[in-house]
């Protein structure tokens, strides 16, 4: 199609560039780019740049696209196989793009109508079972229309989702990924999705046409309504506002809420799972909707620690607890573990302190989204010794009673901030690594400010 054509031409002008090195063949090259990145915007109505191109006509030519990479991603009923460029495929790679027409009419065929192109490439040592079974529950017993999987980074949500689409594949019509952080708006998201649900004619006629596609939300939910679809928003935190409360839309994507509003209060057979850091504010109450936040996995964790061959598997589980099983954290203090102490797990449990070294460029990220209050409330639960009664206002918390619970709920929306039941009533405490992490910020940031009052 025309798309494809305007990308093998600028494909082989690249190739020129590349080999001759001539400066006035990369300035052409670079205008060539930024008209293809304008037209592709305007024929699949998405924001197309160089990071995303790849994902993006992934969706159009679902097993194999000729001049852009070797990425594919192939299902079947015993696996689902997800692999990234530069991987030795073992299956052998087709000479032939299809075409959008021949590919729609392909999704006649179960086994052809998942998009996961989209999908992260994740490697995992074990599943968890309690979750799948929850998941599949709620999915296709209790009819549940959205369901959100909430929870830190790292801590495995992709994984889950990645997990549990096997499991539930043939109970749907279509499963689609969707990255939220390739679409710069709802809208463009909307598109993405209704062209690959629309019949092979509509879909030949959008591929051909050059003008912007626009697509609202009653479109996607009559397509819910017509076929069963299992919907994956991945990365839902980002169009959440950074500095505000917890599900706090970015001013241009306040219509997201609207969105899942009607999904959730409209009749329909389709479920949207979203996967995210950060809890939206989706339908309190309703018995539609449900929230699964998933914590540390032990088991995990103990296997990543076996593979990495650390030393003194006594003290395993306290490292694991330390770091809260988080196999991101762990593998990334598993580095230290082997860089500083050779892999002696009892020899890096001996400093006095928490180690966090690579772990503080993640941290400062979560942190970066959190409110002036939450920011207090951190920086004052981590100089408590024990989990916190907030029924009592506290001598030394430098804001007002309803500050702090409004600070407790909001980190407890991102998992920040956990909640223990004894028998005086609910008590919050916080994880070690974000202690650690709080001292320290607060630490600098006394320091800076006495470094301010001294030049003062």
């Amino acid at each position: 199609d025309a798309t494809l054509d305007v990308w093998c031409q600028f494909n082989r002008r690249f190739t020129q560039q590349r080999l001759h090195h001539r400066r006035g063949d990369i300035e052409t090259g670079k205008q060539v780019g930024t008209k293809l990145w304008k037209l592709l915007s305007d024929i699949l109505g998405k924001s197309i740049k160089k990071s995303n191109v790849r994902s993006i006509l992934e969706k159009f030519h679902f097993s194999h696209i000729s001049n852009i990479g070797d990425d594919w991603v192939n299902i079947n009923s015993n696996h689902i196989n997800i692999c990234g460029e530069n991987r030795d495929s073992p299956i052998p790679k087709n000479t032939s793009s299809p075409t959008p027409t021949d590919q729609n009419q392909n999704n006649t065929n179960p086994e052809n109508n998942s998009d996961l192109s989209e999908a992260p490439d994740l490697y995992w040592l074990c599943d968890r079972h309690t979750e799948l079974t929850t998941l599949k529950q709620w999915m296709l017993q209790n009819q549940t229309r959205i369901i959100t999987i909430l929870g830190l980074a790292g801590i495995g949500k992709s994984v889950l989702a990645l997990q549990l689409i096997p499991q539930i594949k043939d109970k749907f019509d279509y499963i689609i990924w969707r990255n939220i952080d390739n679409y710069p708006t709802l809208e463009s998201l909307q598109t993405s999705i209704v062209n690959f649900l629309s019949p092979p004619d509509s879909y030949a006629q959008k591929t051909t046409d050059f003008s912007p596609v626009k697509t609202t939300n009653n479109q996607l939910i009559n397509y819910l309504r017509k076929y069963r679809c299992l919907l994956i928003f991945d990365n839902l935190q980002e169009i959440f506002a950074t500095g505000e409360l917890a599900g706090t839309y970015l001013p241009d994507h306040e219509n997201y809420g609207k969105l899942f509003k009607q999904i959730a209060t409209s009749s329909h057979q389709s479920c949207l799972l979203l996967l995210s850091q950060e809890e939206p504010k989706i339908e309190l109450g309703n018995h539609y909707c449900h929230t699964l936040k998933i914590h540390g996995f032990l088991e995990a964790c103990k296997m990543l620690l076996q593979e990495r061959n650390l030393t003194d598997e006594d003290k395993w589980l306290e490292l694991i607890n330390l770091y809260s099983a988080n196999p991101l954290w762990l593998n990334i203090i598993a580095d230290a573990v082997e860089d500083l102490c050779d892999g002696n797990v009892a020899q890096f449990l001996s400093c006095s302190t928490l180690y966090l070294g690579d772990l503080e460029s993640i941290l400062e990220r979560i942190f970066q989204h959190l409110s002036e209050s939450e920011k207090q409330v951190i920086f004052w639960m981590a100089n408590q010794e024990t989990a916190v009664d907030v029924s009592i206002t506290p001598a030394d918390f430098p804001l007002s009673h309803s500050d702090l619970w409004k600070g407790i709920q909001s980190l407890k929306r991102r998992c920040l901030v956990e909640k223990v039941m004894e028998t005086e009533g609910s008590f919050f405490t916080i994880q070690p690594v974000v202690k650690s992490f709080g001292k320290m910020l607060l630490a600098l940031d006394i320091s800076r400010k006495e470094g301010v009052g001294s030049r003062e």
